[in-house]
């Protein structure tokens, strides 16, 4: 038996939520736009000030090549996202639609949690192939003296590491949605409070929880590709400012 209609049929979603409710999570429109510029830019500001309590600064070219890196795999991550949510809630077969609101609860709460270990997992294994391979230039975070243009390679070599992760990453996800059906139970459990009321649901989905989530998710995140403090010491042993460096890598979140 096919498990995803077996999903769709067994969680009875569309008794849950009403018509209305499923209506109300638009995934594309101009209220889904204006929140992920929202979230892209809460997001940069976060990453700001996370360098602000850098000790040592990365050299500013150095994070916003890091900053850049994120933001594609963040790019290519929310259309992945899109892509599970109409897929899984509007499937092809006639099967019956669910609430894509869940479904992309769903995706978030994963991909900023559970999600990060996967990513990290991936990320560290590709390197390892590539690095098995004699490829240069993929140590994460690690881009090569200035000026700008000779950077470039290693951050394209970087990013399409860190993009096919996400990737692998999101293929993982999607699998676990197939094979556990207990998982969108939970989802329509935890916005059970939102029912008959659309717009709390779509602010909370869209908005309140991505913002949250994504906040730990980006500094976490940050952490894992930027390079250790231990091989960032003879990169910036020029730079004025230039504090005892730590050699073991910062703790993924502030204390």
């Amino acid at each position: 038996m096919d498990p995803i209609p077996y999903l769709f049929h067994s969680t009875q979603s569309c008794q849950s939520f009403s018509n209305e409710d499923d209506e109300g999570c638009k995934l594309l429109d101009s209220f889904a736009i204006l929140v992920q510029i929202t979230l892209a830019s809460t997001a940069l500001i976060t990453l700001f000030y996370k360098r602000s309590r850098e000790k040592p600064q990365r050299p500013m070219i150095v994070w916003a090549l890091d900053v850049a890196k994120q933001f594609v795999g963040a790019a290519v991550i929310h259309f992945l996202n899109l892509a599970v949510s109409y897929i899984a809630g509007r499937p092809k077969g006639g099967g019956p639609r669910t609430n894509l609101c869940v479904w992309y609860f769903l995706n978030v709460a994963v991909d900023t949690t559970i999600g990060v270990v996967i990513l990290w997992f991936w990320l560290k294994s590709i390197q390892r192939i590539f690095t098995v391979l004699h490829i240069k230039d993929i140590k994460t975070g690690q881009y090569g003296a200035p000026p700008l243009r000779h950077m470039l390679l290693p951050w394209f070599k970087q990013t399409f590491i860190f993009v096919l992760a996400e990737s692998l990453m999101k293929l993982c996800v999607y699998w676990m949605f197939r094979y556990f059906p207990f998982l969108f139970s939970f989802g329509e459990w935890v916005l059970r409070w939102t029912k008959g009321n659309y717009r709390y649901q779509v602010i909370f989905v869209m908005l309140i929880f991505p913002l949250i989530m994504n906040i730990i998710q980006f500094w976490i995140v940050d952490t894992i590709v930027k390079v250790a403090p231990k091989d960032q010491e003879g990169a910036i042993q020029d730079q004025p400012n230039n504090d005892h460096v730590d050699n073991e890598r910062e703790p993924l979140l502030p204390k």
